[in-house]
């Protein structure tokens, strides 16, 4: 009986062990990737997908390439696994706040993500993980007061008001035309 107990044991410790081999020796999401490289062309493609989005691009006029670039980059490298960087920026919520980020540019923010990883190559099992690391960090980010349909409204009636002169028909076109762009990100 007791020879049936610490044979037990033993492959308990034995399963227990192999267990954790295998998920030490699996690669991290940055390793997965392909590493600072990869990581690197990401982030600079983010950038890009970040500056040509109505809905962002001005949140990004004023700011020095370079400096984003690299906290980015920080950000996502330590976000993703990596051992040899470390992120000296603020935490999602500090860097956030008083920003009042809507889900809308959230979201626009989330398409540029993926847009970059899948023209990099990145493969749709890694990109699923990208997105939960940003859809973890949404709470941080995301101001929960403004409603996005109050956005879709008020940038409607700019555009109406800004084409005033217009035919009727040509500033409903626009107000429809303003609305799916800045709900379906296709601009």
């Amino acid at each position: 009986m007791k020879t049936i107990r610490y044979i037990t044991i033993l492959m308990a410790i034995a399963f227990i062990l192999t267990g954790s081999l295998a998920i030490s020796s699996e690669k991290s999401l940055y390793d997965r990737i392909g590493g600072e490289k990869k990581a690197r062309e990401i982030v600079s493609d983010i950038w890009d997908n970040h500056s040509k989005n109505p809905i962002v691009k001005d949140r990004f006029a004023k700011s020095n390439p370079d400096y984003v670039k690299q906290r980015v980059f920080e950000i996502f490298a330590a976000a993703t696994g990596a051992t040899d960087v470390s992120y000296s920026g603020l935490d999602m919520k500090a860097a956030h706040t008083g920003m009042n980020i809507s889900e809308m540019e959230f979201n626009a923010v989330v398409d540029d993500v993926l847009a970059a990883c899948a023209s990099n190559g990145v493969e749709q099992q890694e990109m699923n993980e990208v997105l939960a690391i940003l859809w973890s960090v949404r709470k941080d980010i995301v101001n929960s007061n403004i409603i996005t349909d109050n956005l879709v409204n008020s940038e409607a009636q700019k555009n109406s008001s800004s084409h005033k002169k217009e035919s009727s028909n040509t500033s409903e076109k626009v107000e429809r035309d303003a609305h799916y762009c800045l709900t379906s990100h296709e601009c």
